[in-house]
């Protein structure tokens, strides 16, 4: 049964208001406009109609409903339907008969002639079917937001699980290409080496502490992308040649960790070369609520350039992970100028 969710959903004190309103006018109102005393009988009858009509309402909603409308057992519930409609209607005018309301209420006319007791009571039966038109469509409404919130809960973990997915391949694929360098530095430099290994325990800090939340300050996100910026420009050939403009902020935004530094990695893995010139260019700016990254570098397919061999892992993810956190609010465009040898990165997203 799905009383407990029944009953959150709407109050006892809204449930009450509803039947106690709906009582007054369907069974208690009209005998008050007649223009005589109505006999304690007839009251009886109608309160005790009230809560047959309340106790058929929260049946059906409650166990009816689920049990065999919502599970197709569309046949049984129509039998239900009409069957309970008409053992109210006998239960009904059987309360009727032992109370002597007709006799009563002949009396009080002035009257010799007494109802059948056969005769059908369209007002009673209209309200009876009212009454389960209501309660069936209320069980339906509560069911249908009950599977929406189950629904919802599902997708969101299941995005929650994703995120953390690709989160945890970004990571690594960005480690391997850092300690590759660092490797290579304790070779032919080591005061050069500490320094990049210092450089690189701040970004595992920021890594350790930061990435796990959902949002992480612009201004950290910039240190360590400035972070690696400097470690990667240790390992730069003569041929290259790197432009940074300064990055700026007009406001101390918040942004997904880990989110833009898979562009720049990319551009020092493709856009470096031993043997012909080449240049990388990255920009960066937060300004209106606005945050605008354009990486642009040149295409070398070198054994040399910086980086790995496994690429395009971190832009698959990253992409993915625009998708997932901010969807429709985000622009992506990437040109790749084969015949030039350029590839250039214009990301812009809503914060």
């Amino acid at each position: 049964m799905e009383l407990g969710k029944s009953i959150s959903s709407l109050t006892v004190f809204v449930h009450l208001m509803v039947w106690l309103l709906l009582g007054f006018i369907v069974l208690f109102y009209p005998p008050l406009t007649w223009d005589m005393t109505v006999p304690t009988a007839f009251w009886v009858k109608q309160i005790l109609n009230f809560f047959m009509l309340a106790g058929m309402f929260y049946f059906n909603a409650l166990y009816m409903v689920p049990a065999f409308l919502v599970n197709e057992k569309k046949t049984v519930f129509i039998g239900w339907f009409v069957g309970a409609i008409v053992c109210f209607l006998i239960l009904a005018r059987i309360i009727e008969i032992n109370l002597h309301v007709n006799e009563q209420m002949a009396a009080l006319k002035g009257s010799k002639s007494v109802k059948s007791k056969y005769t059908l009571d369209v007002h009673l039966f209209m309200v009876a079917i009212l009454v389960m038109v209501v309660s069936t469509g209320f069980a339906a409404a509560q069911r249908w937001q009950a599977e929406a919130k189950k629904h919802e809960m599902i997708e969101k973990q299941h995005i929650a699980s994703e995120l953390a997915l690709l989160k945890a391949q970004i990571n690594p694929h960005f480690f391997f290409n850092t300690l590759n360098n660092i490797y290579a530095l304790t070779y032919s430099d080591i005061p050069v080496s500490r320094e990049a290994i210092l450089k690189l325990s701040r970004m595992m800090r920021y890594l350790l502490y930061e990435t796990p939340l959902e949002r992480a300050l612009l201004s950290q996100e910039i240190s360590f992308m400035n972070d690696y910026i400097e470690l990667m420009k240790l390992r730069l050939h003569a041929c290259t040649t790197l432009e940074v403009q300064e990055f700026k902020a007009d406001h101390e935004y918040s942004v997904a960790p880990m989110l833009l530094l898979p562009f720049i990695e990319n551009a020092f893995k493709h856009g470096t070369s031993s043997l012909n010139k080449t240049a990388i260019l990255i920009a960066l700016n937060a300004q209106n609520g606005f945050l605008t990254l354009k990486v642009k570098n040149q295409i070398h397919a070198n054994k040399d350039a910086v980086g790995d061999t496994n690429g395009g892992i971190g832009l698959v993810n990253t992409k993915r992970r625009l998708d997932l956190l901010y969807p429709g609010r985000h622009s992506l465009i990437i040109d790749e100028d084969f015949e030039n040898k350029t590839y250039q990165v214009e990301l812009k997203v809503e914060l």
